[in-house]
């Protein structure tokens, strides 16, 4: 049974987990023994025995696990030695122990854990010494130091393995330290991967050498490979192929004291092509090219350059300028080198720019050289500056542009002012509110006219029919567009109050109760007594300010008679005037311009029936 706890292993003084827990805290026995030590190194091997707990960080305080004393107390299930400054890293043996599918799938079931110099048992969270891979997590030193020996516990479920581990310097080695990180190329053969710790034991200790590949663990000699063969416990590869690149890990069994100690390490090999016979190929720019540029704007170079598979990739690449009055060039310093591998670990491409800040006439008449130099030899590639020209055809496109741009400008705003009044009633037709509604108001609009019955009409010598023309243009036309098409409600004192005529005060009260005053002037209506209506209705309108407002319609020319009121005399050369130009035939009359000049000014009003509702745009639109 597993149980959390932050006691210290073993409470009773002379038990056998605190005896446990005294054997683990002292240091381990190195199982390599130099033949000889200087005072500094047995200072270290010492120093390297002894588990620093500043390695480890720790979950929350109380969240520490004390082991069966089945796992804590026991002597280490395995045990290993490791050399500084090499990368190495653990399986959890619990995980390996697995067979077929009672493998755990969950790599997350996995823990670490570690045993501090005092013997308490802390639960591994550091990343950096903890790695996960497609099956495990493991135990991962990289590099290696001293400060990594001690005692870990790798747990899986219910079943815990304890490993110890002591990280050796490389000066306690025998012979010298064998190379961690080898270079291969495709084109070698018989090539040898051997164990690089075996010169640091005696040859004859030495037993059970096995090679692993990866992190996963898995033998190089499976699947079987005919170019691959273990040869005095070294690697032998007849053939090298890019799939030999990766992680290769020896182990090798020595005894000590009768307690067997597994001693790992770590072979990086990496696996190239043979290295090139050709100088570096510059892709851009090509040599003479031409680059314009502005005096006073800055101005970048790039120069690509395409060099081949290196095991000692150590390119040069520059920019260098040369000027008519200096016989060297100078080097162009604050350049921004960049390399890529194009092809894995083969080809690499490689770009160098550099900024001219202000672009100066002598760089105009300069030459600027790209180098590149690698193992086998170098190049070189020469461009130009030349003055950027305006470009003609671009400026004739953007003048043209703007030349049609503000002839589309002129033509829409003259369309929008001479259909002003037609588009106004558009938007009045569809958007606008209904201003009649809510304003206690009787008529839409009072009409003022010139009948027959007046004084001036006995003097006059008019024909018939000119007489009658500006009465019937009020009680017939009006009521036939303004009522009948458009739904006003007109007032015509005839035909609506009083018969024959009515009181001053009266019409005074029926200008007020209209929303418009609309009077159709003339010679007979200026100098008729009717003009007192136009008077009467210009004083209501100052009293209501924008309540009432007045359409004159200049039906006939005339002339303003001395006597005629300064009121309306001023008012006459102040309002608008909307100038009749028909003929007072019905069918030809309605669709005039003159039509939708009077509605403008009439107030906004719904349509209400069907047949009134369906005038088009090109009704509106038409003069």
């Amino acid at each position: 049974m597993w149980l959390m706890c932050t006691q210290k292993l073993g409470s009773a003084p002379g038990s056998a987990s605190q005896q446990s827990s005294e054997r683990m805290s002292q240091p381990l026995p190195s199982p390599l023994q130099p033949r000889s030590q200087s005072p500094e190194q047995r200072e270290r091997t010492e120093q390297s025995s002894v588990f620093d707990r500043s390695v480890f960080t720790t979950e929350l305080a109380g969240d520490r696990c004390k082991f069966h004393p089945n796992c804590s107390d026991r002597e280490p299930d395995y045990r290993y030695q490791v050399f500084a400054e090499e990368n190495v890293f653990f399986q959890c043996p619990v995980i390996s122990s697995y067979n077929g599918n009672e493998k755990p799938s969950n790599k997350e079931r996995t823990q670490w854990f570690s045993q501090t110099s005092d013997g308490n048992i802390q639960k591994m969270i550091n990343v950096k010494d903890l790695k996960a891979t497609k099956s495990a997590i493991l135990l991962w030193f990289s590099p290696a130091e001293m400060r990594h020996s001690g005692t870990y516990f790798c747990k899986v479920d219910n079943d815990c393995k304890k490993l110890a581990v002591i990280v050796q310097s490389k000066d306690t080695c025998i012979m010298p330290y064998g190379s961690s990180s080898l270079y291969f190329t495709t084109d070698k053969k018989n090539k040898s991967i051997p164990c690089p710790s075996q010169g640091c034991q005696q040859m004859k200790n030495i037993s059970n050498l096995r090679w692993y590949k990866s992190e996963e663990f898995a033998s190089v000699t499976s699947p079987v490979r005919i170019s691959l063969n273990i040869i005095n416990n070294s690697i032998q590869l007849a053939m090298i192929y890019k799939k030999d690149v990766g992680v290769y890990t020896c182990d090798f069994d020595v005894y000590i004291n009768s307690s067997k100690w597994i001693v790992r390490a770590t072979t990086k090999i990496k696996v190239g092509l043979p290295d090139t016979q050709k100088p570096p190929e510059i892709f851009g720019p090509s040599n003479g090219t031409i680059i314009t540029a502005e005096i006073g704007k800055p101005l970048n170079l790039t120069c690509r350059i395409r060099f081949g598979p290196e095991s000692s990739f150590k390119p040069v690449i520059k920019w260098k300028s040369m000027y008519p009055n200096y016989e060297k060039g100078r080097e162009l310093s604050g350049g921004k080198e960049l390399c890529l591998n194009v092809t894995g670990i083969d080809e690499k491409e490689c770009f160098l720019t550099i900024t001219l800040e202000k672009v100066t006439e002598n760089d105009i008449t300069a030459q600027f050289c790209c180098y590149a130099e690698n193992a086998v030899g170098n190049v070189t590639t020469v461009v130009t500056l030349s003055l950027k020209q305006i470009d003609s055809v671009f400026l004739t496109y953007i003048l043209c542009g703007a030349v049609l741009l503000l002839t589309i400008l002129l033509l829409g705003s003259g369309m929008v002012y001479f259909y002003w009044i037609e588009i106004v009633l558009l938007y009045r037709n569809y958007i606008s509110k209904d201003e009649t509604i809510g304003d206690d108001k009787d008529f839409d609009a009072f009409i003022s006219y010139a009948s027959q019955g007046s004084e001036l009409d006995m003097e006059t010598t008019e024909s018939y029919s000119d007489k009658y023309e500006e009465e019937r243009f009020a009680i017939q036309f009006l009521p036939d567009v303004l009522e009948d098409k458009y739904n006003y409600k007109l007032c015509i004192l005839e035909r609506d109050i009083l018969p024959g005529g009515a009181y001053v005060e009266d019409i005074a009260k029926i200008i007020k109760r209209s929303r418009r005053a609309i009077f159709i002037l003339s010679e007979k209506y200026i100098r008729s007594p009717k003009v007192f209506e136009l008077q009467a209705a210009i004083t209501c309108s100052l009293e209501e300010q924008e309540a009432l407002k007045l359409i004159l319609i200049k039906f006939k020319p005339f002339k303003e008679p001395e006597f005629l009121p300064n009121v309306v005399r001023k008012a006459l050369s102040t309002l608008p005037m909307v100038t009749w130009k028909g003929d007072l035939d019905i069918k030809t009359s309605q669709n005039l311009k003159f039509w939708n000049r009077i509605r403008y000014y009439m107030p906004v009003k719904k349509v209400q029936t069907s047949r009134k509702l369906s005038l088009s745009v090109a009704n509106v639109f038409q003069t």
